[in-house]
């Protein structure tokens, strides 16, 4: 396993902001290593692309409209950090969290990521919109 250039970071940053602009969730798995490795706050880890797919599919389900904004990306050999807005839109407001996803790549696929953000503000947001309380419950507990 060799680390990617530059530019194959770049190239990933790339995707991963077209597969966020109008997720998918089978585009976005595409992005990831088979043995890939996702890691959320207070989530339990989703191993393999299989678990992620249906991760996506969830959490899609609950927010339908949920999209990204990439701000800008830096990387150094396998390892690039994305920064970006999360976007849901809830009736007429858009709810909006900025977060950053540190990769490490492998192969030009996404072998391990973690995301960092505001649990608090998210919290907050989904609290002052009682449409999103039940799905979020859903999302968060059950399967």
């Amino acid at each position: 396993m060799s680390a990617p250039s530059s530019e194959a970071a770049l190239e990933f940053a790339e995707k991963f902001a077209a597969a966020w602009a109008k997720p998918v969730p089978e585009e976005l798995v595409s992005l990831l290593h088979p043995d890939v490795v996702l890691l959320q706050p207070h989530r339990p880890p989703v191993r393999g692309r299989d678990a992620a797919l249906r991760e996506f599919h969830r959490l899609l389900r609950w927010v339908p409209g949920l999209h990204g904004v990439i701000e800008r990306s830096s990387g150094s050999g396998d390892l690039l950090f994305i920064e970006w807005q999360m976007r849901l839109p809830v009736g007429r407001d858009t709810i909006s969290i900025r977060a950053v996803d540190r990769f490490f790549l492998e192969d030009a696929l996404g072998r391990e990521r973690r995301v960092y953000f505001d649990q608090l503000q998210f919290v907050v947001a989904v609290l002052r919109h009682p449409s999103l309380w039940r799905g979020y419950l859903r999302y968060r507990f059950g399967r």
